[in-house]
């Protein structure tokens, strides 16, 4: 099998589960969960260029800056708190920091590295999305990808961090 159908395999695994709700997590400690409930609140990206993504993710997405920081060592960076409604992302550039390795450009290769592969963002229409992104300039890494239950792109930001378009039918 393909690297590109496993992919496209293990994305529409997930898919599966669909836009269906989320399970009621209960707020007393029990035997088999924590005793506290969680939400999700912002995902980090490491960046080349801290101004440069947020102009990108603004003019792409929406984000609007909430606050810029400093670091001033161990290590150095300077980093950013963007929004979009309820959702945050934390971007920050690290003085003498790595560039990212080239399969990390390719979804379907990174599947075989362990770690966290991208973000998500629930969108209408996902075609639609990513032809206004790429019209914009953004890289479409993958799809239009359609299954029973989604429709799914992946784009590169402008740093080349994998992110997914998603849609779910109903």
């Amino acid at each position: 099998m393909s690297r590109t159908s496993i992919y496209t395999a293990a994305l529409a695994a997930l898919a599966l589960i669909g836009n269906a709700p989320a399970m009621a997590q209960d707020t007393e400690a029990s035997a088999d969960g924590p005793g506290f409930t969680i939400a999700a609140h912002h995902v980090g990206i490491s960046v080349p260029d801290l101004d440069a993504s947020i102009e990108w993710y603004h003019r792409m997405l929406g984000f609007e800056l909430v606050r810029k920081m400093s670091k001033p060592e161990d290590p150095e960076m300077d980093f950013a708190l963007i929004t979009n409604g309820s959702f945050n992302i934390e971007l920050f550039a690290v003085v003498e920091d790595r560039p990212m390795p080239d399969y990390r450009f390719d979804p379907t290769a990174d599947l075989y590295v362990h770690g966290v592969k991208h973000l998500a963002f629930e969108v209408d229409d996902a075609v639609a999305a990513a032809e206004e992104l790429a019209a914009k300039g953004a890289t479409v890494l993958l799809g239009p990808v359609v299954t029973e239950r989604t429709t799914y792109v992946f784009i590169a930001d402008n740093a080349g961090n994998p992110f997914e378009l998603i849609e779910f039918k109903e």
